[in-house]
């Protein structure tokens, strides 16, 4: 064999063993140019140069040459392989926390940083790296930096080339000690404290040592947990990550609340899986956190009060503070969500829909006390006109308040937060309506487009209680003095202004002015007379038939209904279902605060 093959060969095997011992595998395609078998091969530089060492000849010197000048150059071109150690639980006892890393490179290691990026920052930290000797290098952290929004941290490292290697990203768990951990940290939903005497949502960041709860009342605190779907309460028994709780202080002022001692969690995606109906849901991190939904499989995150401690839901984006606690719905048998500690982590967008996607509308009522900001109309291309996935269940009250509430069976009940048909039309009307459990100062109704409604859409809303109309329902708000305990009527009609008009005149036509009981028909009649009424707005409504003695013979009617035109029927049976006699009978309607009688003969 060639002299020269042979001590091009030998320099390769020397290589190999020496890239071997140094943890080093080179990709195929770093050897070969880009061609390899697949994605996954590995190229054995040993077991190649062996293989490839009985098949050269001296015509071969060339080509063997260019080979492994182009394999070495490639080797040095490498990053530093770097890898990073640290404890994966830490204690903050006072003393600096050691990281340690070790850097192989065949162009030797220039210099080594610890970078740390503290949960809820944007910007790293970065610290020089000591070297112990050739490949190992190691840094403190002070203990200050280390806090119970914990860290994350990798080694990055450059050759004497300025190529540079990174290692895995670090985060490990941090101990915190009893009362460390304060509804008063910086970007808390409660920064003032627990508001005194009310309920609200809370969560735990990280994971107690000790989540037994105790739940006397001398203790001046209540946890309960409300089951959303069927409104029923139970004292929970302990605390777990990434769940909420009813909570209420038991005094006279705003009062801050921490707990005991715990863990923070390590700074990685964290999922939370979601069961069919209502979840309470928290964040376990101390700082803000995105979160990563699919809005067509889970509603929008909903939040009990506000900023200025009004009480009532209000609808927040797809990110989640620490110590509140959040409702979200979905209608699938299981759903998950997913929290990122880094924004950077984000699978999937849940920004606004495009234009061409769909356009939504938020609707919210408030007072100085309470407030609801969950109601949202619209249209989107995953919906349908049907009740779907995208339809929203109404949140139940707490206690006193305010609730917007929409029908999506053309206003006979009103169930649900949200309507959301199909883009395929672009005309229509839904139904709103707005209630309370006692009367209330005036209430504001406010409209908010998202961003996305087209430009050639008209937004009108038509009071069914005034019969009066606002053309521009995204400019200015509606107020309310009247009685909500039955609903307070409103109709968004949408659509083109032709369509609008008319459809506005349409259901005008609809709604009567004034309550009627009209006479029965036929009158005389045997056996069987029918009865007509008018409502001009909801109404709780009663119909009872009595004798002439003033006797109740029996009701026909006592439930809710809308404005409108109504007929109903009476057979001439009593309670018992036995024909009455002959005689003069009386109709009483009743409509909330509204009576009216008319008198019926019935001969046989």
């Amino acid at each position: 064999m060639n002299i020269i093959i042979k001590y091009k060969l030998t320099l390769l095997l020397f290589l190999s063993q020496f890239l071997i011992g140094q943890d080093y595998k080179i990709l195929s395609s770093q050897i070969t140019g880009g061609q390899t078998n697949s994605s996954s091969d590995l190229f054995n530089l040993t077991s190649s140069a062996t293989s490839q060492s009985t098949e050269l000849s001296s015509s071969d010197s060339f080509s063997v040459s260019q080979g492994i000048t182009g394999i070495t150059q490639r080797l040095y071109a490498l990053p530093p392989v770097v890898n990073a150690f640290i404890a994966d639980t830490i204690y903050r006892d006072g003393m600096p926390i050691r990281v340690q890393g070790v850097l192989k490179d065949l162009n030797g290691i220039a210099s080594a940083e610890l970078y740390l990026q503290q949960g809820g920052s944007t910007e790293p930290i970065i610290i020089p790296m000591v070297a112990l000797n050739d490949s190992i290098y190691e840094v403190a952290i002070a203990d200050s930096l280390v806090t119970i929004k914990n860290f994350r941290a990798f080694i990055r490292g450059d050759d004497n080339m300025a190529y540079t290697g990174e290692s895995q990203k670090l985060t490990p768990s941090v101990k915190y000690g009893e009362s460390e951990l304060t509804t008063l940290i910086e970007n808390s939903i409660y920064p003032n404290g627990i508001p005194a005497e009310k309920w609200r949502m809370l969560s735990f960041p990280g994971d107690l040592d000790n989540p037994l709860i105790k739940n006397p009342k001398d203790d001046g605190h209540i946890f309960y947990v409300w089951d959303l779907g069927d409104s029923t309460w139970t004292v929970p028994d302990s605390i777990y990550p990434g769940r909420a709780y009813w909570f209420k202080h038991l005094y006279e002022e705003p009062v801050p609340f921490s707990s005991d001692s715990g863990t923070a969690i390590p700074l990685e995606s964290y999922t939370i899986n979601l069961k069919n109906g209502w979840n309470m849901v928290g964040s376990p991190f101390a700082f803000p956190v995105d979160v990563s939904a699919d809005p067509s499989e889970v509603s929008a995150l909903y939040f009990f009060s506000d900023s200025t401690n009004r009480d009532g839901w209000v609808a927040k984006e797809y990110r989640m503070n620490p110590w509140a606690g959040y409702a979200i719905h979905t209608n699938l048998e299981s759903a998950s969500i997913e929290l990122l500690p880094f924004p950077e982590e984000r699978q999937e967008s849940t920004a606004g829909r495009l234009a061409d996607e769909g356009w939504t509308i938020s609707l919210s009522a408030e007072t100085d006390r309470y407030i609801d900001k969950t109601g949202k109309i619209g249209r989107d291309k995953k919906a349908s006109n049907e009740k779907d996935d995208m339809d929203t269940p109404r949140l139940p009250s707490v206690g006193e308040g305010l609730s917007v509430a929409v029908s999506i069976d053309n206003g006979s009940t009103y169930n649900y937060a949200s309507d959301i048909r199909s883009i395929d039309e672009q005309n229509g009307v839904w139904n709103v309506s707005i209630f309370s459990s006692k009367n209330l100062e005036a209430v504001k109704i406010m409209a908010f487009d998202e961003g996305s409604i087209p430009s050639d859409i008209i937004v009108s809303v038509l009071d069914i209680q005034t019969r009066k109309i606002y053309r521009n329902a995204l400019s200015s708000p509606i107020i309310i003095n009247d009685r909500l305990n039955l609903g307070y009527e409103l109709k968004f009609v949408i659509g083109d202004e032709f369509y609008v008009e008319s459809m506005l005149l349409e259901i005008l036509s609809q709604i009567p002015s004034e309550f009627v009981l009209g006479k029965n028909y036929p009158n005389p009649f045997n056996p069987i007379t029918r009865l007509d009424y008018l409502l001009p707005r909801r109404s709780d409504v009663s119909i009872r038939i009595y004798n002439m003695l003033g006797q109740e013979i029996i009701t026909l009617l006592d439930q809710e209904q809308s404005y409108g035109k109504y007929s109903i029927l009476w057979n001439g049976l009593d309670w018992s279902g036995k024909q009455v006699a002959s005689g003069v009978y009386f109709t009483e309607l009743k409509a909330g605060n509204v009576r009216r009688v008319t008198k019926m003969l019935l001969m046989k």
